[in-house]
Formats: structure tokens, C-alpha cells, sequence
């Protein structure tokens, strides 16, 4: 069952048109899938059922919605079973915010998904910040960024990937890999497998990948445009995940890696699990209460 955190002045997913079907029911949505149909209480017309999902404009609190719905013929209890199936159907969410300086993003590199992806979060509510360089002088705790995200590097400088995990800083590795985008991992430190779990498999399965990786080091990657929009679009929609504070449904690039080839029209996801060789699995990290995504 898909659980989400109650929104206490919801909105109706914008994304989704309310549409009246000739039954009378009305329709959330028009993908064949995803749609939700719902059926007015009895007693209550299509018109008014319509008239209070208009209430979850994100300006209206949850127990004013329920409150006000009695004006359209729908009773608080009614209404709080409409709002619960909303909640379940992952179609209410929080009214946009506007940017805060505590919520911070710093887009860490220099090549075109750094670019791109600040491009992308231009309009978003959040503070974008941006940097090139690192030196074991840089305190990471003094970017206050709820994610890092690493860009074109094809490996991370691995002395960053350490100090953002001792800062338990989240952060999303973003790059291009012979023409082809690579979203992920999404490392929650003490929450989920790190960059260097993923280098532990990967030698696992071939013995001289540390003499290759040194070599990528430092290096970008390089693909054409649509490539390059088409994995920043990817890693914007990993970030809307961690910028909404919900955590279900998780982002796919937990533990994984999000490998988009335009090619071949496939968005395949990779799977890298903690590596029990890691000295993050042994973390105390582990330890501890686990928490939402940051928020």
C-alpha cells in the first residue's frame, strides 16, 4: 500500500484535469492507468463534489476544507474519506513555497548537465548555488545544501564523495557515459548505498576497474544535445522527489542508477546495493532513527 505524508494545506495535483463523466462520477486525471474516478456521497450532485475538490487550492487547510464542504452538501465525515482517497492516490501535495534560503541545491561541476540542470531549476523554490572545485580545505558544511548534486565528472573526486558522506549530506551523481546519461546513485548517507559501495561491486566484477576509474578522473563526458536534456531531465525529476520532503514513492535512484539511451529508447535502471566491504555499512549512520527525505 502506498503511504504519503498528509499535507496540511493541500492543492490537487495541477498535473491532472477534473473531468465530469456522463455517469456523473467525477474523473482525476485521464491516463487509463492512473486515472481515479470517484462517485459523489449520496445525496451530493457532480456539480458540488467538483466545487469541493476546488477547495484544495493550497491556500485552504485540511479541517477548513472539511469544514467548508458543508456548504456543498458534503458532511466532514464525507469529506475526510474524499481527502484520505486523495492522500492514498498520491494526488494532493503541498502548495509550492517560495524560495527559501534553507533550502539550498549546490550543482557541483562544469559541463553542460550543470548547465542544463541549473537551467531546470530556475523556477523551482529553492536557492541554487554552484561550484567547480575542491580541495581538502573546502568545508562542505558550510554549503547548508539539503543535495549536492556531482555533474560530468565521469568519476567523483572521491575526497568530496567522503566529505559530503562524514557531513551526512545527501547528493545525486549525474554524468554522461559514452553518449549515454546516468542518473544516480541518490546517496542518503546512513540510509542508503554510497558512490563508493558502487566502485566496491564494480571491482568485484572486474578486478582492474581502479586503473580505469583513475584515468576517468577528472575527465567529462560528452553527448549530443537531446542526450544532455533528456538525462537533465531525469535527474530534475530525482530532485523534485527529494526537494518534496514525501518519501513514497522513494526516488528510483536510491541504491540505483537511472541509465537513459536515446538510441535504444530505454531508461533501464541498475541496481547497486550496500557493499558489506564498505566502511559505510558499518557506519553508526546506520544506527540511528531514520528520517524523511530532507525537506
Amino acid at each position: 500500500m502506498q503511504t504519503s505524508r498528509r499535507v496540511h494545506h493541500p492543492t490537487l495535483d495541477p498535473r491532472r484535469p477534473v473531468l465530469i463523466r456522463p455517469s456523473g462520477r467525477v474523473q482525476i486525471g485521464w491516463d487509463p492507468d492512473t486515472a481515479l474516478i470517484l462517485t459523489p456521497p449520496a445525496g451530493v450532485d457532480t456539480e458540488s463534489l467538483v466545487a469541493a475538490l476546488q477547495l484544495l487550492d493550497g491556500r485552504t487547510s485540511r479541517p477548513t476544507a472539511v469544514w467548508r464542504a458543508i456548504e456543498h452538501g458534503i458532511s466532514p465525515t464525507d469529506m475526510s474519506t474524499l481527502l484520505s482517497e486523495l492522500d492514498e492516490a498520491g494526488l494532493v501535495r503541498s502548495a509550492p513555497t517560495p524560495t527559501d534560503a534553507s533550502r539550498t541545491v549546490r550543482i557541483h561541476g562544469r559541463g553542460p548537465l550543470a548547465d542544463a540542470i541549473a537551467d531546470g531549476l530556475a523556477g523551482a523554490p529553492v536557492r541554487v548555488t554552484r561550484s567547480t572545485h575542491f580541495t581538502t580545505d573546502t568545508d562542505v558544511t558550510r554549503w547548508n545544501s539539503m543535495c549536492v548534486v556531482l555533474t560530468d565528472e565521469l568519476v567523483a573526486d572521491p575526497q568530496l564523495v567522503d566529505a559530503l558522506f562524514t557531513a551526512r549530506t545527501p547528493h545525486l551523481q549525474v554524468r554522461l557515459r559514452d553518449g549515454r546519461g546516468v542518473v544516480g546513485p541518490l546517496v542518503l548517507p546512513g540510509r542508503t548505498s554510497c558512490l563508493r559501495c558502487a566502485d566496491l561491486t564494480r571491482c568485484a566484477a572486474d578486478e582492474e576497474w581502479p586503473h580505469v576509474a583513475a584515468q576517468l578522473l577528472g575527465r567529462v563526458g560528452h553527448a549530443g544535445p537531446a542526450a544532455v536534456m533528456a538525462t537533465a531531465a531525469v535527474a530534475l525529476g530525482q530532485l523534485e522527489k527529494v526537494l518534496s520532503g514525501v518519501a513514497r514513492p522513494a526516488p528510483a535512484s536510491l541504491d540505483a542508477t537511472l541509465e537513459l539511451d536515446l538510441d535504444t529508447h530505454r531508461l533501464a535502471v541498475r541496481p547497486w546495493p550496500r557493499n558489506p566491504r564498505c566502511a559505510c555499512s558499518r557506519s553508526k549512520m546506520f544506527l540511528d532513527e531514520p528520517t524523511n527525505l530532507p525537506s
